[in-house]
């Protein structure tokens, strides 16, 4: 079964984008090399206006939308059981 896909701003309502923004705020490699490529300064809490914007741009791009339909599924899943 295929998973559906939210654009911007629809996926803020997906849980499978809002465990990917939390995971990828989780890893500090990312964010660094985040930082890195787009001139941001996220990693030290000091991010300019604009920067977390293009992050979330960068995790819908770069993750959600490229993530195989089962960890969609069963990301949705685990939200589910989560609020239940």
């Amino acid at each position: 079964m295929t998973a559906s896909r939210l654009p911007l701003p629809m996926a803020y309502a997906d849980p499978a984008f809002e465990a990917c923004i939390a995971v990828a705020l989780g890893t500090p490699e990312l964010i660094t090399e985040f930082d890195r490529l787009y001139g941001a300064d996220l990693m030290s809490g000091k991010a300019a206006e604009g920067d977390m914007r293009v992050f979330v741009n960068f995790v819908h791009r770069c993750l959600y939308l490229a993530l195989p339909d089962e960890s969609i599924h069963s990301m949705r899943r685990a939200a589910i059981a989560l609020a239940a």
